[in-house]
């Protein structure tokens, strides 16, 4: 005796599996998208240097000794000055021995901002970093190691870094250079693709 699947349980099966894997993507596209909600809010805690006032916010993590992070950040400078990005800027001191100590001295400076300005200025005029390296203070030390932690928790494990949040509230993380196209794609409210 034959055991057969007859035409209408089979259709009743396709749509059964359609509508599981379906719940499947969306389920993992929701768990994605939570966890960088949950990134974000940890990202709110950071210590970081913010320029800009644009609608679309980029948190990028930096390394002072990165020159990949000062092209970046010449890159976005246009679209700050412009009011179409909000650029926060989070240190974070591995790449090197000095790196920390560096990261270290642009935050204890009495103008962060522009320490670190002058200090991307200098790496993409000469290749070297401008600032020296300080001891830090113990909030320092702390605020380091924290943005540190949560580099690590974006999944990266290189320079440049950034977490952006669009004007719809969708967080994303992108990993790489960027080019002019894809920071007007940003500061249009678009995401960028992978």
């Amino acid at each position: 005796m034959k055991n057969l699947i007859s035409p209408r349980n089979m259709k009743r099966i396709i749509q059964y599996a359609f509508l599981m894997s379906y719940f499947i993507v969306c389920s993992s596209s929701a768990l994605a998208s939570d966890k960088w909600q949950k990134l974000w809010s940890r990202l709110e805690h950071a210590t970081y240097i913010q320029t800009g006032s644009g609608k679309t916010v980029i948190y990028d993590f930096f390394d002072p000794n990165c020159i990949y992070c000062a092209k970046a950040f010449q890159l976005e400078r246009p679209f700050v000055d412009k009011g179409q990005l909000t650029v926060r800027y989070v240190p974070v001191g591995f790449l090197t021995d000095s790196s920390f100590g560096k990261a270290a001295a642009i935050l204890q400076a009495q103008n962060p901002q522009e320490a670190m300005e002058n200090n991307y200025m200098e790496l993409l005029r000469t290749g070297h970093a401008a600032i020296s390296s300080a001891t830090a203070t113990e909030a320092t030390h702390s605020a380091l190691r924290q943005n540190e932690r949560i580099f690590i928790n974006t999944g990266a494990t290189t320079l440049p870094e950034l977490v952006y949040r669009l004007p719809d509230g969708q967080v994303e993380v992108f990993r790489g250079e960027l080019s002019t196209e894809q920071l007007d794609l940003l500061s249009s409210g678009h995401r960028l693709g992978d």
